[in-house]
C-alpha cells in the first residue's frame, strides 16, 4: 500500500498537477515521511528532499495564526466574544464595532475576501490602515466568505494582547515547544526585529513558487522591498524564499494569512500534537471546539475548515468530523479525529503559473489514498 500512495503522489508529477512534492500520513504515534519529484520543471532542476521547506499559503492560517489564538482564549485573555475594536479601535471604523474574535474565526465578519492591496500601497501600515476602513459588505453571520482580511487582523489582535510581534509569539509558543525547528517566517526586511534572521541555506532549501510577477519586480526596482537573500540575484526566474502572497509581500513577509514556511517533518510533529493530547498544547475541549464546525451555513470551524457533505479536499473517505485545511500555493493537510489518523500533502503546484489548478482535483485521491493506507 505504500507503494501505491507514492504512485498517486507520483501521478501529480506525471499529470502536470505539480513539479515535486513531500508528503506524510500518521497516527497520534507514528508517522512516515516521503518525497518525489523536482523543484521545477527545469530540466537541471534539483530534487526534492523530505527537508524541503514549502511557502505553506493559507495553512499558515492554521498552523500559527489558529494555534495563537488557542492558546490565548485557554489563558483567558481573549474570547470569542472579545470585540476586535477593543484592541484595534481603528477597526471600529465603518460598521465593524461589533465585529467579534469568534467572527474573524468563522470568517463570518461581512470583510471582503481579498482586495489587491499589493497594487496600491508598498508599506505594511499602508495595507493596515486600509484592512481597518474597510466597509462590511454583507450581515455579519449571515453567511461566510473566506477572508485573508479577517486573520490578518487577527494576527494583529494576537500582536496586541501578547505585547510580542505575532512571529516571535508563533515561535515561542508554538513551534519551539513542539520542537519544529523547521518553521517560520521570511522577513522581507534586514530591519525587522524578529526572532531570528532566516539563513541563506534556508532560503536555498525552499522549493520555488510562481514565476516573479511584474508587481513584485517593480517593488524590487523602487526599494520598496529590499533585497532579502544574497544567494540569488534579482534576475531569478522563480520566487523563492520569500513569500508568494501579494498582500503578505507587502506586510513584509509576516502576516496571519500567509507567510509561513514549513517542511512536512514539522508539520507531522504538529498533526500529531492535534491528536495526542500529552503531545499537545491544546486543552482537549477548547481544541474541539476550534475544530468543530460552527454554523449551518459553512463548513467553517474556528480558523479549521471541515470536510463538507459536497465535496471536500480531504475526499470520500475520512470521516465527518475532519478538520483540515488547503494553502494557494499547493500545501494541504487533513486530520480525522475518529479514525487517529492525518494526512499532509506539500507541493508548489503554482510553478511556474498559478493557473493550474488541476491540485483540486487530485487532493481527494491522496487523501483516500492515505486513509486507505492507514485504515484499509
Amino acid at each position: 500500500m505504500l507503494t501505491e500512495l507514492r504512485a498517486v503522489v507520483r501521478q501529480g508529477i506525471d499529470e502536470g498537477v505539480y513539479p515535486g512534492a513531500t508528503w506524510a500520513y500518521g497516527t497520534r504515534s507514528d508517522f512516515v515521511i516521503g518525497a518525489v519529484g523536482n523543484k521545477t520543471y527545469c530540466p537541471e532542476s534539483l530534487e526534492v528532499k523530505i527537508d524541503s521547506i514549502f511557502d505553506l499559503a493559507s495553512v499558515s492560517k492554521v498552523v500559527a495564526t489558529t494555534s495563537a489564538t488557542i492558546l490565548l482564549v485557554q489563558q483567558e485573555k481573549i474570547s470569542l466574544d472579545s470585540l476586535v475594536a477593543e484592541f484595534i479601535p481603528e477597526f471600529a471604523a465603518n460598521g465593524k464595532e461589533k465585529i467579534t474574535v469568534g467572527h474573524l474565526l468563522r470568517h463570518d465578519a461581512g470583510l471582503i475576501a481579498f482586495r489587491p492591496y499589493h497594487l496600491k500601497v508598498s508599506e505594511p501600515s499602508q495595507v493596515r490602515a486600509q484592512i481597518y476602513a474597510e466597509s462590511l459588505t454583507y450581515t455579519p453571520e449571515s453567511k461566510s466568505v473566506y477572508s485573508d482580511l479577517s486573520m490578518i487582523t487577527l494576527a494583529d489582535v494576537i500582536a496586541k494582547v501578547t505585547g510580542q510581534q505575532f512571529e516571535v509569539f508563533v515561535q515561542e509558543h508554538v513551534f519551539r515547544p513542539l520542537r519544529m525547528t523547521r518553521t517560520g517566517y521570511f522577513p522581507l526586511s534586514s530591519s525587522s526585529s524578529t526572532f531570528v534572521q532566516p539563513r541563506d541555506q534556508d532560503r536555498q532549501e525552499c522549493v520555488p513558487t510562481e514565476s516573479i510577477e511584474d508587481w513584485r519586480r517593480k517593488l524590487w526596482a523602487e526599494k520598496k522591498i529590499e533585497a532579502v537573500s544574497p544567494f540569488r540575484s534579482r534576475e531569478s526566474e522563480f520566487i523563492q524564499g520569500e513569500v508568494h502572497d501579494p498582500t503578505a509581500t507587502v506586510l513584509g513577509g509576516v502576516a496571519g494569512h500567509a507567510g509561513l514556511f514549513s517542511d512536512v517533518t514539522d508539520l507531522a510533529i504538529f498533526a500529531q500534537s492535534l491528536l495526542d493530547k500529552n503531545k499537545s498544547l491544546f486543552d482537549p475541549e477548547v481544541l474541539k471546539n476550534f475544530r468543530s464546525k460552527q454554523r449551518p451555513y459553512s463548513s467553517r470551524a474556528l480558523g479549521w475548515d471541515t470536510k463538507s457533505p459536497e465535496g471536500s479536499s480531504a475526499g470520500k473517505l475520512f470521516g465527518p468530523l475532519s478538520f483540515g485545511h488547503t494553502g494557494y500555493t499547493g500545501t494541504s493537510m487533513w486530520v480525522d479525529p475518529e479514525a487517529e489518523i492525518f494526512g499532509i500533502h506539500l507541493s508548489n503546484r503554482v510553478n511556474p503559473t498559478a493557473t493550474n489548478t488541476k491540485i483540486i482535483a487530485y487532493r481527494p485521491r491522496f487523501y483516500d489514498a492515505v486513509f486507505e493506507l492507514l485504515k484499509g
